[in-house]
């Protein structure tokens, strides 16, 4: 405590002794890294404490496009238009869209962040639709990673769109309880393969395993078909 108190004593000398100019070069000088970290610190948290209280923490829904260069992230017009279609008040929770993942589940991916982001996901529970090309989203249903379309908690969706369903044979019995299992809903004819052209050869929508939003499935479906349910 008195080598601080003898430090502060000789720097509060320094300053003091000359004109203002010099006390201000001195502190530029000695105590410019300082002074920049501590403005950098202070700009963090008040950047935190700033999403903390006006972005809101939870989500309506949250859907992954990947493999596709279309725009359909937030503030794009397919994002604006669901949030309209859906009604989502966007100051009391998010509506995410990520179109920004790059993996092949179906080939090669060991070693492929995209696809352990991809994973984190599905395991945690945060996303609730996965849209890919057919193969693709039959290799991840395959492991478990997506909902039993017919799973009693979808309300029968799998009944209204059953022209549309997407099985699979599990890769181990203890992924599902049956098999073949419904793990997908083929979109063709709909926005995402024709107005937009995000995936122009067909793609299938899966539901997460773990989704905490199942009743908004449905209402994104019909968004993509424009409202005309199966």
């Amino acid at each position: 405590m008195g080598r601080i108190k003898s430090w502060f004593s000789r720097e509060g000398r320094k300053l003091t002794s000359g004109t203002l100019q010099e006390a201000g070069w001195y502190i530029w000088t000695y105590y410019r890294y300082w002074i920049l970290g501590i403005v950098a610190v202070l700009g963090v948290l008040i950047f935190l404490a700033v999403q903390a209280v006006t972005v809101p923490g939870e989500n309506w829904f949250f859907a992954c496009f990947p493999n596709t260069y279309a725009d359909l992230d937030e503030g794009s017009d397919f994002y604006e238009g669901f949030v309209e279609y859906a009604g989502y008040d966007l100051k009391e929770k998010n509506l995410e869209f990520n179109a920004s993942i790059y993996c092949k589940p179906s080939g090669r991916v060991m070693g492929n962040a995209y696809y352990e982001t991809l994973v984190s996901f599905l395991d945690s529970g945060a996303l609730d639709a996965l849209v890919m090309e057919r193969e693709d989203i039959e290799a991840v249903g395959k492991v478990g990673r997506l909902l039993d379309l017919e799973d009693e908690r979808l309300n029968g969706l799998a009944e209204r769109w059953a022209d549309r369903l997407v099985w699979v044979e599990p890769s181990e019995e203890i992924h599902y309880e049956k098999s073949p299992v419904a793990i997908g809903i083929d979109l063709s004819g709909s926005r995402l393969v024709g107005e937009y052209r995000a995936y122009p050869e067909g793609a299938v929508l899966g539901v997460g395993a773990k989704s905490s939003h199942l009743d908004q499935v449905e209402v994104f479906l019909n968004y993509l078909f424009e409202g005309d349910g199966e």
